[in-house]
């Protein structure tokens, strides 16, 4: 199942508590690639997707920071 949950900065946290395919993707990296750049192609250009937990790599879930570039410029601008 995924969640989305919305931060305070206004960027969002997309989580997948479950993996479907966690034994392919143990053995083919790729689908993890696949499935971050299907994020990325279907979310557009203005759109950054970072995935920052993973399961494969020992996390308990695998969750993506989506945000827009405009965004991010204006949390720069006020740090």
């Amino acid at each position: 199942m995924a969640d989305i949950k919305s931060d305070v900065d206004g960027s969002f946290l997309l989580v997948e508590n479950h993996c479907p395919i966690c034994a392919a993707a143990n053995a083919c990296l790729g689908l993890c690639s696949t499935e971050l750049d299907l994020f990325r192609s279907v979310l557009g250009p203005g759109v950054e997707v970072k995935r920052i937990e993973h399961i494969v790599s020992g996390d308990r879930r695998c969750a993506y920071r989506v945000s827009s570039e405009a965004g991010r410029g204006r949390a720069r601008a006020r740090r």
